[in-house]
């Protein structure tokens, strides 16, 4: 079920419903074996192993296979760098998530599968920071195609969603670059029939691309866009409130940013259960 409603999102199509609820829940996980999330990240087994227990133990439909980190600025690389499935798949987390997504496509009970992954405008940063110095145009060129080669990867491996939580570019000559990034991106996920979900972590945000499915906070758009889209609720579970049913405007509820890794998760599993209209 789960996942058909997210293939009619990716389309834009499909009846309302309750959301699914798809907070991002990945270095958390590694509580239940105590290592270091780094080390969950690059183990598939073990990240399938963990993520899926999180899962289980909060009753949630959804898993992460990957969340926003270092991993794609790397297999990326600066402008002029190859970029390809291939080049990708090779980076050792992103390999370890695509494994981890196969052995979950076995899994009887059918997670919907969702890959977080760092938009255009910070892997721009990210690859300024590291020292890459041509222009913003080629850059983001660059990135969309690299973003869309690890989209590609991930949706033809099992993944059923994509997520990308960024920022709005500073330059307004920027924007429309950032837009053809996003383009490329949200053109290889809807052609797998996977939604591309934006995320933005600001205060405001003027108008949302159409480039990508709206998720916005309620500061930033209280009633929510009138096409299909999500809703980003903050990243302190505690300040979660409760989940809307059926006749819901937004198709999936995340949030803003990874949820920390050093909550109890015996305290994330109260907060699940407050929020939930069966209590």
């Amino acid at each position: 079920m789960w996942r058909k409603r997210m293939q009619d999102l990716s389309r834009s199509v499909g009846k309302p419903h309750a959301p699914l609820f798809a907070p991002l829940l990945f270095g958390i996980a590694a509580q239940i074996e105590a290592i270091a999330p780094d080390a969950m990240a690059r183990d598939a087994t073990r990240l399938r192993k963990n993520v899926g227990e999180l899962r289980r133990i909060l009753g949630l439909d959804a898993v992460h296979c990957i969340a926003p980190g270092d991993a794609e600025a790397r297999a990326i690389g600066p402008a002029g760098a190859e970029v390809s499935p291939e080049t990708v798949a090779r980076d050792e987390n992103i390999a370890a998530s695509l494994e981890a997504v196969r052995q979950w496509q076995t899994d009887a009970s059918a997670p919907v599968i969702v890959a977080a992954l760092h938009g255009p405008t910070i892997l721009l940063k990210k690859l300024r920071a590291a020292g890459s110095d041509a222009s913003d145009d080629a850059s983001l060129q660059h990135i969309g195609r690299g973003l869309a080669a690890i989209v590609r990867v991930l949706a033809e491996t099992g993944a059923h969603v994509v997520q990308l939580h960024d920022e709005v570019p500073v330059s307004e000559g920027s924007i429309e670059l950032w837009r053809g990034a996003l383009g490329t991106v949200g053109n290889v996920a809807r052609f797998h029939r996977v939604p591309p979900i934006l995320v933005i972590n600001e205060a405001a945000i003027g108008h949302w691309p159409a480039q990508a499915i709206p998720c916005p906070t309620h500061e930033q758009h209280p009633a929510g866009p009138s096409r299909p889209h999500g809703r980003a609720w903050s990243a302190e579970p505690s300040q979660w409130s409760r989940l809307p049913g059926e006749t819901a405007a937004e198709r999936i509820v995340t949030t803003v940013a990874e949820v920390r890794g050093d909550i109890e998760i015996g305290a994330l599993l109260a907060e699940v259960r407050r929020i939930r209209e069966d209590g």
